[in-house]
């Protein structure tokens, strides 16, 4: 089913202001059964040994405690002794997009401390899980050792948001040990509800680690302009390599928040000979530098290469430039550096896309389409009901996945697909694997109303991966009919999955449910043949005069049969070339087709020559060259054509 509003939930059923509420009429403070303060919440193994950790409140660890100070920012949030940096990133990353924070951390000024409202040690915080904004409620006792907190923690004493927010994480991942080792995208998307890919950085550019042509730096950028939340890590080779301090500050098997990227004007001209034939003297250039800004969770240790804070190359800009595009050097733990050394040491980048989005019948920036639905096997596999047929390495049982249609009305359209699948395992301390899962498209016939069967022209597949969400994003699509296949790798492999539809323009998507067309009322038998007809291009010899030239005619073919139309998109007479299908379902063995070619006018559409075939399903693909005739029965062209004919409708 297609949904648009985002659900909201409560997490293991406790209601904050119920909840609040008690205490307040008690006069007690809330301490979490569903996650109290022992040895369960913080290991695995709950009788493992907590040594020295005594858990304590905001108000005995510092004076006049705060869940902000001055706002939110990056630096409000570091890193514990946790593993967790792919979690404290994304909080720091989520630090800039204040109406994101306004999501996770609901109703921000009502749960902050003050003398005017009643402190419960209550507070509520709300993580993206499947389609539903999940509220977690937790008290504000927190793991301290020697009375300094033991995880997350703000740079200012007594403020506390991070360590709260990762309380509350930690207990959706049901311990605070579940948080080691996680993965990026999950904790972006958990955190925003986005659209989460990541990016090798070696193998999106095929090896050219100059980025040439800026289609790196063009994607962050745009993803940044959108407000996405961004994470460059550097991967290990080797496990003893996690933590390694490089020469230039940077640390392997860290994740730092992208916060900006910029192309620098700087002060500098750059003296270039003007072609020689002009015979001009040196023309001066203005230079520009590409840099991209992090900012590391741990705040210790920072980039120290050309364009770190205090680096000579910063003479090169002007403190009117800087100031004009915002960009400061003086914040710990965020640093700048040239675009090349980024791309010399990151290897990856996770980033989630943040799409504003509204009903796609008003003016927006981008329509958002929402499906439910489950891969399920329903008897053998590959039967009719199965909804679980595999990757495309499986032939027999692909067509058997979800499918979805959409509609694209203009060339060069982007398109972005996400399926996300339901967590195995949410509020648990065993970590069930994720179902290995992926996206296909196909480019289908212009007039496909139906489930397909045969596998056809492939458009873009994702990569295949064990994990929560996985994106496509598809550029540069022509005019015509896909549908996109959300599918798991393996046949007959279950899980339930939510699938995204991301476009700037309505795609009219729908998901394919009916194998072919039924008629409850006919007395002659149903459906038993199908036919698909493309048509390919056109010549025209008497159609090149003067006027067709000058003009620059469009045209485009009709198609008729059993009473159904339907038309090619138009073309430019001098170039007659679809490569356009439609797909028909007949009762009889024999369509009859007729072939109608117009000119495209203002006011009327001119017939300009027409055929008619008969096709007789014989099981076999065949290539026809048909004449087409004008009105005086004169042989002006010929079209040239392919038909597929069985007589099992559902072959197609």
């Amino acid at each position: 089913m297609v949904n648009r509003k985002t659900k909201k939930r409560q997490f293991k059923q406790q209601d904050y202001k119920k909840l609040k509420k008690y205490c307040a009429a008690k006069g007690k403070l809330f301490v979490d059964v569903e996650f109290p303060p022992t040895s369960a919440s913080l290991f695995l193994d709950s009788d493992k040994s907590h040594a020295n950790i005594v858990w304590k409140r905001p108000g005995e660890l510092a004076d006049n405690p705060r869940l902000f100070v001055e706002g939110a920012s990056p630096n409000d949030v570091a890193q514990g002794i946790l593993g967790n940096c792919w979690f404290v990133s994304a909080c720091s990353a989520l630090s800039h997009n204040q109406k994101l924070l306004d999501k996770v951390v609901p109703d921000a000024a009502e749960q902050e401390w003050g003398d005017d409202k009643p402190y419960c040690g209550i507070f509520r915080f709300c993580f993206w899980r499947f389609d539903a904004w999940t509220e977690v409620v937790v008290d504000d006792l927190l793991p301290t050792r020697h009375g300094r907190l033991l995880f997350a923690r703000s740079k200012t004493p007594n403020e506390f948001w991070s360590a709260l927010l990762e309380k509350a994480f930690a207990k959706l991942y049901g311990c605070y040990e579940n948080l080691i080792g996680g993965q990026l995208p999950n904790a972006l998307q958990d955190v925003s509800g986005g659209v989460a890919e990541t990016i090798n950085i070696g193998k999106f550019l095929n090896g050219d680690l100059t980025d040439s042509n800026s289609e790196l730096f063009r994607t962050l950028k745009n993803a940044l302009d959108r407000k996405a939340l961004v994470i460059a890590a550097i991967a290990a080779k080797h496990k003893d390599e996690i933590e390694e301090s490089l020469d230039c500050g940077l640390v392997i098997g860290h994740a730092y928040a992208v916060t900006a990227v910029r192309l620098i004007e700087l002060d500098a001209k750059k003296p270039v000979q003007s072609p020689s034939y002009l015979s001009l003297p040196l023309i001066n250039i203005t230079e520009h530098q590409k840099v991209i800004r992090l900012q590391n969770p741990w705040g210790e240790k920072e980039w120290n290469g050309p364009w770190s804070d205090g680096s000579k190359e910063w003479l090169q800009v002007t403190d009117a430039r800087k100031k004009e595009m915002g960009i400061t050097v003086d914040e710990d733990g965020e640093f700048w550096m040239p675009w090349d050394q980024f791309l010399h040491y990151f290897t990856d980048v996770s980033l989630c896309q943040i799409f504003e989005v509204s009903d796609p019948s008003t003016s927006r920036e981008y329509c958002e389409w929402r499906f439910h639905g489950e891969w399920m096997s329903y008897g053998r596999s590959g039967s009719p009901n199965d909804r679980a047929g595999g990757c495309l390495n499986f032939l027999a049982t692909f067509c058997s996945n979800p499918q979805y249609r959409f509609d694209v009305l203009d060339d060069n359209t982007e398109i972005m697909l996400a399926v996300s699948q339901r967590e195995p395992s949410e509020g648990q301390k065993i970590r069930e694997p994720y179902v290995t899962i992926g996206i296909h498209v196909m480019k289908v016939e212009n007039n496909r109303r139906y489930r397909l069967h045969q596998p056809v022209e492939s458009v873009a597949t994702s990569d295949y991966t064990s994990a929560c969400s996985v994106f496509l994003h598809l550029k540069n699509l022509l005019r015509g009919r896909y549908v996109a296949f959300p599918t798991t790798y393996a046949p007959r492999e279950h899980a339930e999955y939510l699938f995204r539809i991301y476009s700037e323009h309505d795609c009219y998507p729908k998901e394919l449910k009916k194998h072919m067309p039924t008629n409850k009322f006919s007395l002659c038998g149903g459906i038993s043949c199908v036919s698909r007809i493309t048509v390919l291009s056109a010549e025209f010899p008497t159609f090149k005069g003067l006027y067709f030239l000058i003009f620059n005619t469009e045209i485009y073919c009709e198609l008729t049969t059993n009473g159904e139309n339907v038309r090619t998109t138009t073309v430019k007479m001098s170039k007659p070339v679809w490569n356009e299908s439609f797909v028909f379902y007949k009762r009889e063995t024999v369509f009859r087709f007729v072939i109608s070619l117009y000119e495209k006018r203002i006011l009327r559409d001119k017939l300009l020559c027409e055929t008619s075939i008969d096709e007789a399903v014989n099981n076999e693909v065949r290539t026809v060259d048909a004449s087409m005739r004008d009105r005086n029965g004169d042989i002006s062209g010929s079209l040239k054509l392919v038909f597929q004919s069985y007589d099992d409708p559902l072959y197609l």
